[in-house]
């Protein structure tokens, strides 16, 4: 169960929030409650034909929604419940990434086309000021008596429009290089203030009193802006949740409502407090310099099933799940669950000595270990070296190391290959090993371990280089043993599985091919289409794929000549990265997900 929020505003003393998934019927849940005690007031359940919900805005009367892939900003009336389609401002691909109310306009920043509009609030005409940036992330917005601010994501770009339209004035010049670009941004009294990587910057439109704060060591980013009655601005940082007053040269911390999460609202209240809300459902209120009253909106209606990240079989006969910001471990055999926050998705687990659970976080790229007991987690460190997502974990036990696969931040192309000495929690990144690729999958059988390329990195416009490689590496020397573009017309690998001599590969371009190639040999000996990528695993010598789009789990030939079975077809899709395999001890089943539920797989077969 999750509460995971994108959208927050805040009208009077309601605060209202939408899920960041839909709940299983397809609903985008939207809650209402009270600013002061957290008292649930209205939870409802909206057709919207979307992912989710993205970002919400108010104009004092109405919520306006921008869903998360949907062609339309709709409309919720919180005196009568309805909700209506009220501006068509994109494709359906649409995610609604900034909003904001000024005068008598919405204005919007969009993804994937990085574009600012607005859209007038009496008849939902909607203009067009144009690109940020070639960035796909429009990140923020701000406006004022005379114009319109727009900040993307990496490669950070800020543009200031007319708010009548016409060419932007590009302020890029004054900001600092980030790996994320801008995070947000806000203006006051003419200054404008703005997150950017590892600093804070405020300055005049005409660049002149600019002012750079370096950001605390122990905050990663400022997530969330805000400008109180009085003028103050105040900022949030994401995972510390540490709250700032942004002051003439600095940034003075007044508090700390909550930590390990990211952030989708701050908003100063009439009073002179600040109110909150978390990515992951909580609702604070806090008073700069005193207390904070936190709630769980999981627990007060909001909570609902969520696709899940990850999964892991324990050898205590214990299943893992890995969530947004949360993780479950199930019990199959007593019926029972426990579940508990972490400060971030858990994109990969693997199981080391004592029973010791690693978990791979994004966006933080952080690995932390996990007590099978206590559930205590301690990080371990940062992967850096311009990583994002954790791809798979592997244990190496013999030599008691991590060896993690990742992919790159944002518009960049080379992932990495990461060696963790568990004895030391020292981190040993290698980017050489497929260079200009994310590292999409990394196997280990033996002392080598075996690496999958994609060409498009991550959030990039495209490829550098022409062909997606396979790699080889010694995790004993951590040395390159061979590196082959094996199919000279793939651009991206997903998955890989080696058992004895051949190496099983599926393709995410082009999407569902597939190949075992003889190690031995170095040729591939058996081929086909799988309809769609996902993973390759296998037990006792036989080879499975789960793949998306057909959302098929079949078994794949281990010998020339031999056809692909198709084992579960059409599977309830419950995996919000690819499927995964989780086996029994005895080889017979694996746990997996159908549709929301935890489930468990039974592998029929020669000699089952």
């Amino acid at each position: 169960m999750t509460a995971a929020v994108r959208g927050a505003a805040v009208i009077g003393d309601s605060v209202f929030i939408t899920s960041r998934f839909n709940t299983p019927e397809g609903k985008m849940r939207l809650g209402e409650f009270d600013v002061h005690t957290g008292e649930r007031r209205t939870i409802a359940d909206l057709t919207i034909a979307s992912n989710g919900g993205q970002k919400l805005a108010t104009d004092g009367r109405y919520v306006y929604v921008g869903p998360a892939g949907s062609a339309y900003v709709h409309r919720y009336d919180p005196q009568t419940g309805a909700v209506v389609e009220w501006a068509r401002a994109g494709a359906a691909t649409t995610w609604y990434y900034d909003m904001v109310v000024h005068g008598e306009h919405l204005y919007i920043g969009t993804y994937p086309d990085c574009t600012v509009k607005r859209i007038r609030l009496a008849d939902a005409t909607v203009e067009t000021y144009g690109r940020i940036s070639t960035s796909q992330y429009a990140a923020a917005v701000a406006v004022d008596d005379e114009y319109v601010y727009g900040g993307s994501a990496a490669p950070g770009t800020l543009l200031m429009w007319s708010k009548a339209g016409g060419a932007p004035t590009n302020l890029t010049a004054y900001l600092s290089a980030s790996p994320v670009g801008i995070l947000d941004l806000v203006v006051s009294d003419g200054t404008l203030y703005v997150a950017c990587g590892r600093q804070l910057i405020s300055f005049r439109r005409d660049g002149s009193e600019r002012v750079s704060r370096d950001i605390p060591v122990e905050d990663r980013y400022i997530d969330q802006l805000t400008v109180a009655g009085d003028g103050t601005v105040y900022a949030l940082c994401r995972l510390t949740t540490n709250l700032y007053q942004v002051t003439a040269d600095g940034l003075t911390k007044v508090g700390q409502p909550l930590a390990d999460v990211e952030n989708q609202l701050l908003a100063p209240l009439p009073d002179g407090a600040l109110l909150g809300v978390s990515g992951l459902g909580h609702v604070w209120k806090a008073t700069p310099g005193g207390d904070a009253s936190v709630w769980q909106t999981a627990d007060r209606g909001f909570g609902y099933p969520e696709t899940i990240q990850s999964m892991m079989r324990h050898t205590r006969n214990r299943i893992w799940v890995g969530g947004h910001y949360a993780m479950t471990v199930h019990r199959p055999n007593a019926g029972t669950n426990e579940r508990f926050d972490i400060n971030g998705e858990v994109k990969a687990m693997a199981e080391g000595r004592r029973g010791v659970v690693y978990a791979g976080l994004y966006p933080s790229a952080q690995i932390v270990a996990i007590d099978p007991d206590s559930y205590e987690i301690t990080p371990l460190g940062l992967l850096g070296n311009e990583q994002l997502r954790t791809k798979r974990i592997h244990h190496d036990r013999a030599r008691n190391q991590l060896v993690v696969a990742s992919s790159p931040q944002t518009t960049k192309h080379t992932g990495a290959l990461t060696f963790i000495d568990l004895s030391d929690n020292t981190f040993d990144s290698h980017r050489e090993f497929l260079p200009e690729q994310s590292v999409m999958d990394v196997v280990v059988q033996g002392t080598t371990a075996y690496l999958a390329g994609d060409t498009y990195g991550e959030g990039t416009s495209g490829p550098i280089r022409k062909v997606a490689q396979v790699a080889a590496v010694d995790i004993v020397t951590r040395t390159l043993l061979w590196r082959e573009e094996i199919k000279p017309d793939w651009l991206s690998y997903e998955s890989l599985f080696v058992v004895g001599n051949l190496l099983y590969a599926v393709g995410r371009r082009p999407r569902g091919a597939w190949f075992a190639y003889d190690l031995r040999t170095r040729q591939i000996v058996m081929e086909g289409d799988l309809g769609g990528y996902g993973q390759l695993n296998g037990v006792d010598g036989r080879v499975f794929s789960w793949v998306h789009w057909t959302n098929d789990i079949s078994e794949l030939p281990t010998a020339p000549g031999g056809e692909v079975t198709t084992l579960y077809d059409n599977v309830p899709r419950g995996w919000y990265n690819n499927p995964s395999f989780h086996f029994t001890p005895d080889g017979k089943a694996t746990w997996g997900m159908l549709g929301n539920d935890l489930a468990l797989f039974p592998l029929p077969g020669k000699n089952r």
